[in-house]
Protein backbone atom coordinates (compact mmCIF):
# COMPACT_ATOMS: atom_id res chain seq x y z
CA UNK A 1 0.00 0.00 0.00
CA UNK A 2 2.72 2.35 1.08
CA UNK A 3 4.66 1.65 -2.82
CA UNK A 4 1.16 2.74 -4.33
CA UNK A 5 0.58 5.67 -2.47
CA UNK A 6 4.21 6.62 -3.30
CA UNK A 7 3.66 5.88 -6.68
CA UNK A 8 0.67 7.22 -6.76
CA UNK A 9 1.78 10.51 -5.49
CA UNK A 10 4.68 10.58 -7.69
CA UNK A 11 2.52 10.00 -10.85
CA UNK A 12 0.31 13.15 -10.08
CA UNK A 13 3.35 15.13 -9.60
CA UNK A 14 5.11 14.56 -12.70
CA UNK A 15 2.10 14.68 -14.78
CA UNK A 16 1.16 18.48 -13.24
CA UNK A 17 5.00 19.62 -13.62
CA UNK A 18 4.73 18.09 -17.70
CA UNK A 19 1.43 18.65 -18.79
CA UNK A 20 0.79 22.05 -17.28
CA UNK A 21 3.97 24.42 -17.39
CA UNK A 22 2.12 27.72 -17.45
CA UNK A 23 0.08 26.39 -14.48
CA UNK A 24 3.26 24.85 -12.52
CA UNK A 25 4.58 28.37 -12.94
CA UNK A 26 1.87 30.34 -11.95
CA UNK A 27 0.88 28.29 -8.24
CA UNK A 28 4.79 28.21 -7.07
CA UNK A 29 4.83 31.83 -8.08
CA UNK A 30 1.87 32.22 -5.57
CA UNK A 31 3.71 30.43 -3.24
CA UNK A 32 2.11 26.79 -3.20
CA UNK A 33 3.54 23.61 -2.71
CA UNK A 34 4.77 20.70 -4.86
CA UNK A 35 1.99 19.15 -2.67
CA UNK A 36 -0.77 20.76 -3.63
CA UNK A 37 -3.18 18.61 -4.75
CA UNK A 38 -2.76 16.77 -1.28
CA UNK A 39 -3.55 19.53 0.76
CA UNK A 40 -6.06 20.42 -1.31
CA UNK A 41 -7.77 17.50 -1.69
CA UNK A 42 -7.70 16.61 2.17
CA UNK A 43 -9.00 20.21 3.01
CA UNK A 44 -12.25 20.00 0.41
CA UNK A 45 -12.79 15.96 0.83
CA UNK A 46 -15.58 16.30 3.09
CA UNK A 47 -16.77 20.13 2.74
CA UNK A 48 -20.21 20.87 2.67
CA UNK A 49 -22.23 23.92 1.99
CA UNK A 50 -22.02 25.32 5.75
CA UNK A 51 -18.24 24.74 5.67
CA UNK A 52 -18.00 27.06 2.22
CA UNK A 53 -19.86 29.27 4.32
CA UNK A 54 -16.87 30.37 6.87
CA UNK A 55 -15.53 31.76 3.82
CA UNK A 56 -18.25 33.15 2.10
CA UNK A 57 -21.77 33.77 4.01
CA UNK A 58 -23.67 33.84 0.60
CA UNK A 59 -21.89 30.07 -0.50
CA UNK A 60 -24.55 27.30 -1.57
CA UNK A 61 -24.97 23.92 -3.65
CA UNK A 62 -23.91 25.58 -6.75
CA UNK A 63 -20.51 25.35 -6.24
CA UNK A 64 -17.86 23.17 -8.43
CA UNK A 65 -15.76 21.46 -5.43
CA UNK A 66 -15.25 18.27 -5.85
CA UNK A 67 -16.09 16.03 -2.31
CA UNK A 68 -16.48 12.40 -1.25
CA UNK A 69 -20.06 11.14 -2.17
CA UNK A 70 -21.59 10.69 1.48
CA UNK A 71 -23.43 7.83 -0.06
CA UNK A 72 -21.21 5.05 -0.42
CA UNK A 73 -23.77 2.74 -1.99
CA UNK A 74 -24.70 5.60 -4.74
CA UNK A 75 -27.11 3.11 -7.18
CA UNK A 76 -25.30 5.17 -9.55
CA UNK A 77 -22.03 4.38 -8.55
CA UNK A 78 -20.95 7.83 -8.17
CA UNK A 79 -17.90 8.22 -5.76
CA UNK A 80 -17.34 11.62 -6.04
CA UNK A 81 -19.63 14.94 -6.74
CA UNK A 82 -18.05 17.52 -8.11
CA UNK A 83 -19.84 19.93 -5.35
CA UNK A 84 -19.95 20.40 -1.82
CA UNK A 85 -23.63 18.92 -0.84
CA UNK A 86 -25.96 20.86 2.04
CA UNK A 87 -25.51 19.27 5.12
CA UNK A 88 -27.34 20.85 7.69
CA UNK A 89 -26.80 19.93 11.83
CA UNK A 90 -29.71 18.65 13.50
CA UNK A 91 -31.51 21.19 16.44
CA UNK A 92 -31.85 19.36 18.99
CA UNK A 93 -29.22 20.58 21.32
CA UNK A 94 -28.62 24.02 21.86
CA UNK A 95 -24.91 23.47 21.18
CA UNK A 96 -22.72 22.86 17.78
CA UNK A 97 -21.07 20.48 19.94
CA UNK A 98 -23.71 18.22 21.07
CA UNK A 99 -25.49 18.86 17.27
CA UNK A 100 -22.28 17.45 15.72
CA UNK A 101 -21.74 14.67 18.14
CA UNK A 102 -25.21 13.73 17.49
CA UNK A 103 -25.70 14.29 13.77
CA UNK A 104 -22.33 11.97 13.71
CA UNK A 105 -23.75 8.99 15.84
CA UNK A 106 -27.18 8.89 14.37
CA UNK A 107 -24.60 7.54 11.15
CA UNK A 108 -23.03 5.28 12.68
CA UNK A 109 -24.18 2.00 10.80
CA UNK A 110 -25.58 3.35 7.90
CA UNK A 111 -24.04 4.11 4.23
CA UNK A 112 -24.83 8.03 4.34
CA UNK A 113 -21.93 9.66 5.97
CA UNK A 114 -19.08 9.24 3.32
CA UNK A 115 -16.80 6.73 5.81
CA UNK A 116 -17.85 3.13 5.05
CA UNK A 117 -17.78 0.54 7.33
CA UNK A 118 -14.83 0.62 8.91
CA UNK A 119 -14.73 3.28 10.75
CA UNK A 120 -15.31 3.61 14.47
CA UNK A 121 -17.43 6.00 16.59
CA UNK A 122 -14.46 7.68 17.82
CA UNK A 123 -12.54 7.88 14.86
CA UNK A 124 -15.28 9.02 12.98
CA UNK A 125 -16.19 12.14 15.80
CA UNK A 126 -12.15 12.89 15.45
CA UNK A 127 -12.54 12.93 11.58
CA UNK A 128 -15.58 15.73 11.65
CA UNK A 129 -14.11 17.84 13.93
CA UNK A 130 -10.65 17.74 12.73
CA UNK A 131 -12.05 19.14 9.84
CA UNK A 132 -14.06 21.65 11.31
CA UNK A 133 -11.19 22.78 13.29
CA UNK A 134 -9.51 22.64 9.94
CA UNK A 135 -11.76 24.91 7.86
CA UNK A 136 -11.72 27.49 10.92
CA UNK A 137 -7.85 27.97 11.16
CA UNK A 138 -8.22 28.20 7.16
CA UNK A 139 -11.04 30.86 7.39
CA UNK A 140 -8.27 32.92 8.99
CA UNK A 141 -5.69 32.14 6.26
CA UNK A 142 -7.94 33.07 3.73
CA UNK A 143 -8.76 36.31 5.48
CA UNK A 144 -5.51 37.44 5.80
CA UNK A 145 -3.91 36.08 1.80
CA UNK A 146 -2.36 39.04 0.57
CA UNK A 147 -2.17 39.92 -1.88
CA UNK A 148 -4.77 38.24 -3.19
CA UNK A 149 -4.51 35.20 -6.13
CA UNK A 150 -4.55 37.09 -9.21
CA UNK A 151 -7.34 35.72 -11.76
CA UNK A 152 -5.07 33.39 -13.30
CA UNK A 153 -3.68 31.67 -10.11
CA UNK A 154 -7.20 30.97 -9.68
CA UNK A 155 -7.93 29.46 -13.03
CA UNK A 156 -4.94 26.57 -12.74
CA UNK A 157 -5.74 25.91 -9.13
CA UNK A 158 -9.76 25.79 -9.62
CA UNK A 159 -8.76 23.38 -12.98
CA UNK A 160 -8.83 20.41 -10.50
CA UNK A 161 -8.96 17.76 -13.95
CA UNK A 162 -5.55 19.09 -14.33
CA UNK A 163 -3.91 19.94 -11.32
CA UNK A 164 -4.13 16.25 -9.44
CA UNK A 165 -6.95 17.00 -7.21
CA UNK A 166 -9.80 15.83 -8.50
CA UNK A 167 -7.51 12.42 -8.76
CA UNK A 168 -6.69 12.93 -4.73
CA UNK A 169 -10.30 13.57 -4.22
CA UNK A 170 -11.04 10.25 -5.91
CA UNK A 171 -8.32 8.39 -4.42
CA UNK A 172 -9.78 9.35 -1.04
CA UNK A 173 -13.68 8.31 -1.99
CA UNK A 174 -12.09 4.78 -3.20
CA UNK A 175 -9.90 3.70 -0.07
CA UNK A 176 -12.70 4.90 2.39
CA UNK A 177 -15.10 1.54 1.54
CA UNK A 178 -11.33 -0.95 1.96
CA UNK A 179 -10.52 0.39 5.24
CA UNK A 180 -9.70 2.71 7.87
CA UNK A 181 -8.22 5.24 8.52
CA UNK A 182 -6.61 6.84 4.95
CA UNK A 183 -4.01 8.66 4.56
CA UNK A 184 -2.31 10.74 1.69
CA UNK A 185 0.86 11.10 3.67
CA UNK A 186 2.54 8.05 2.80
CA UNK A 187 2.50 6.38 5.93
CA UNK A 188 -0.03 3.61 7.30
CA UNK A 189 -2.02 4.76 10.24
CA UNK A 190 -3.07 2.53 13.44
CA UNK A 191 -6.96 1.85 14.58
CA UNK A 192 -7.77 4.70 17.08
CA UNK A 193 -7.97 2.76 20.47
CA UNK A 194 -5.82 4.62 22.84
CA UNK A 195 -3.68 7.18 24.04
CA UNK A 196 -0.35 5.78 22.00
CA UNK A 197 -2.71 5.51 18.92
CA UNK A 198 -3.98 9.29 19.22
CA UNK A 199 0.01 10.26 19.92
CA UNK A 200 0.07 9.20 15.60
CA UNK A 201 -3.03 9.93 15.01
CA UNK A 202 -2.37 13.71 16.24
CA UNK A 203 0.97 14.17 14.71
CA UNK A 204 -0.77 13.11 11.15
CA UNK A 205 -3.39 15.32 11.83
CA UNK A 206 -1.31 18.20 12.16
CA UNK A 207 0.90 17.95 8.80
CA UNK A 208 -2.77 19.29 7.48
CA UNK A 209 -1.84 22.70 9.64
CA UNK A 210 1.66 23.69 8.57
CA UNK A 211 1.96 26.72 6.24
CA UNK A 212 2.77 25.62 3.47
CA UNK A 213 -0.57 22.96 3.60
CA UNK A 214 -2.49 26.07 5.12
CA UNK A 215 -1.40 28.45 2.40
CA UNK A 216 -2.19 25.68 -0.61
CA UNK A 217 -5.78 25.35 0.43
CA UNK A 218 -6.18 28.57 1.43
CA UNK A 219 -5.58 29.96 -1.87
CA UNK A 220 -8.43 27.18 -3.23
CA UNK A 221 -10.84 28.09 -1.30
CA UNK A 222 -10.31 31.67 -1.71
CA UNK A 223 -11.13 31.34 -5.15
CA UNK A 224 -13.25 28.72 -4.31
CA UNK A 225 -15.63 30.83 -2.50
CA UNK A 226 -15.17 34.74 -3.72
CA UNK A 227 -17.70 34.57 -6.39
CA UNK A 228 -21.10 33.65 -4.75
Amino acid sequence: MKAFIALFLATLAVANGIAHPRCAMQLRAAGLSPALNVSIAHAIHSMTVQGLQLFNANANEHNTIPTVNHNLHDKEGIKVLMYAPNDPLPTDYFGFTMNMIDKILAMVGKSDDGLGKHWSSTERLVHKFHMWDLWLRLQKEVSELSPKPSSAVCKCVLDVQSNGVLKAVQWIAAHYESGTPITLLDRPVPKLVDSVSWDFWKNDLLHYYTPEALHDAAVYLHCATKDF
